[in-house]
């Protein structure tokens, strides 16, 4: 994949969700092109990685505080809009409904007349498969009708960045699972990792997942800021792979032999998240399996990306290394014994 340096030198850009997974990488990669780049995120301790990196205007404040927002946004040539809740449970998930659609709602009224917008979707806009099926852009969303609020609300995010283009310069990038060094905030995929590799996940669970280095879906959306064609959603894939089949690549980037895990049937799993729900009403604590993990693990969330890799020229780098490095980077940080 390639960028052009001088597009983005000197340009300025807004960054939604700065201190996030993807947020953080993104800015990097922005500061390594030169253009100057302000942040819009939630407050961060000093210890932070986006606190310590030079040259980033920081704005801190909730993305549906539509003044602040317009703060964060005046003068701004390109937007990058990463900000979001991912929940499956809890106060986060009463809260996050409101964050996706309200803070849309903001970036759209409050971004300049000609700046071009990025909104990050989710390749769980797009739909699901119960065979496997590889989906791509024009796949009719198929889960309407599926209690999963995060799938919903990422979806009626993107249809009202779509809604806006005639008055707004949009393009929409559907990530897949982000995987991959540097995880400061615990993404879903990131924390699933952990478990494997401390070893808490004795049994495989059903379905899977497309997953993908977020160092190239960073890459992915300064492609689509400078070539996505408005009004275009992207999905920015990376490989499909089973749960079983994932976890056996965990193992060996943490250079242990794979061993034959069997997979839990839905049903199983099902009830295993139902007891864990009701003990998470009395301990506090998010359960894991919950529900919503239950119900997203029936399916295989496999996509295709052959209209990024035309349009913009996005080529993801293999698993394999990606899930090296980021057992490297965790190990690093101390969270994990070194690889033998």
């Amino acid at each position: 994949m390639d960028v052009g340096d001088r597009f983005w030198r000197g340009l300025r850009v807004c960054v939604t969700g700065g201190t996030g997974f993807l947020g953080c990488h993104l800015i990097e990669q922005l500061l390594a092109r030169r253009a100057h780049v302000r942040s819009l995120s939630l407050p961060v301790g000093p210890d932070h990685p986006l606190a310590k990196l030079a040259g980033v205007e920081r704005i801190e404040g909730d993305i549906r505080d539509r003044q602040l927002v317009g703060r964060a946004l005046a003068d701004c040539q390109v937007v990058f809009h990463t900000a979001g809740v991912v929940a499956v449970w809890g106060p986060a998930l009463e809260r996050m409904w409101s964050v996706h659609i309200e803070g849309t709602q903001n970036v759209l009224a409050a971004a300049e007349r000609g700046a071009r917008i990025v909104h990050t979707s989710s390749v769980v806009a797009v739909g699901a498969s119960r065979r496997g099926r590889e989906l791509n852009e024009d796949s009719p969303f198929n889960l309407t009708n599926i209690d999963l609020p995060y799938c919903h609300a990422k979806r009626a995010a993107e249809e009202m960045a779509l809604k806006a283009i005639d008055n707004r310069d949009v393009v929409v990038v559907n990530p897949a699972y982000l995987v991959g060094p540097a995880d400061h905030e615990g993404s879903i995929m990131g924390r699933f990792c952990l478990r494997c590799w401390r070893g808490r996940v004795p049994l495989a669970p059903p379905g899977g997942v497309n997953l993908v280095d977020v160092r190239d879906v960073a890459l992915g959306h300064l492609l689509a800021a400078e070539l996505g064609r408005r009004g275009q959603r992207y999905i920015l894939a990376g490989e499909n792979r089973t749960y079983a089949a994932f976890m056996g690549e965990l193992a060996t980037a943490a250079g242990r032999p794979r061993r034959w895990r069997p997979t839990v049937p839905s049903w199983m799993l099902t009830c295993l998240a139902g007891l864990n729900e009701l003990r998470a009403r009395f301990t506090g604590r998010e359960p894991y399996p919950s529900l919503a993990h239950a119900r997203l693990n029936r399916y295989r969330w496999f996509y295709r990306s052959d209209k990024a890799a035309e349009e913009l020229g996005y080529r993801p780098r293999p698993l394999a290394e990606t899930l090296c490095d980021a057992f490297a980077w965790y190990a690093g940080e101390g969270k994990l014994p070194l690889a033998a």
